[in-house]
């Protein structure tokens, strides 16, 4: 029975490993994608359950809904990132409020203006928001604090 567990955890961490060797913007583009296809789910059923015409409240809840799990996902499996829960999550709220805004913006355009279906017109605005979002996560809500010239010289004289 050990043997089985101990297999278990050998793959389990050889994929953790392997994972960590790909590309942080692939693995960005992967973890989005899965994001993405939770929010969209979500999106759809509640376009279904309640009526598509209100699409901009649905698009709402619909990220409200996603965001807890897509910020532990990004932080843990993209950016690897360590403490700085509230700050990280309080600046990846930002982004996505900032996100939500020219998500909405973009939805109402390719609707409006371009007829498109709002199914079909939230899933090209899905992908430009992927690199809206890439950007913004990467520089600014995961964003690695870097010591400046004069905190390096007065760790220096600590250690």
């Amino acid at each position: 029975m050990w043997e089985k567990f101990t297999t278990l955890f050998q793959r389990e961490k050889s994929f953790f490993d392997n994972w960590f060797m790909i590309d942080e913007r692939i693995r960005f583009v992967m973890v989005g994608f899965g994001n993405t296809l939770i929010r969209y789910a979500i999106f759809v059923i509640l376009g279904v359950i309640t009526s598509i015409s209100h699409y901009q409240i649905i698009l709402l809840a619909s990220w409200l809904l996603s965001s807890v799990t897509a910020f532990f996902a990004y932080k843990i499996l993209v950016f690897e990132t360590s403490g700085n829960h509230w700050k990280e999550y309080g600046r990846s709220l930002i982004v996505w409020t900032l996100s939500y805004f020219i998500n909405a913006l973009f939805l109402e355009i390719l609707i409006k203006n371009l007829m498109l279906n709002p199914y079909l017109a939230q899933a090209i605005a899905i992908l430009f928001i992927m690199v809206i979002n890439y950007l913004l996560f990467k520089h600014f809500a995961f964003k690695i604090e870097r010591k400046n010239f004069i905190e390096k010289l007065f760790g220096f004289f600590e250690n």
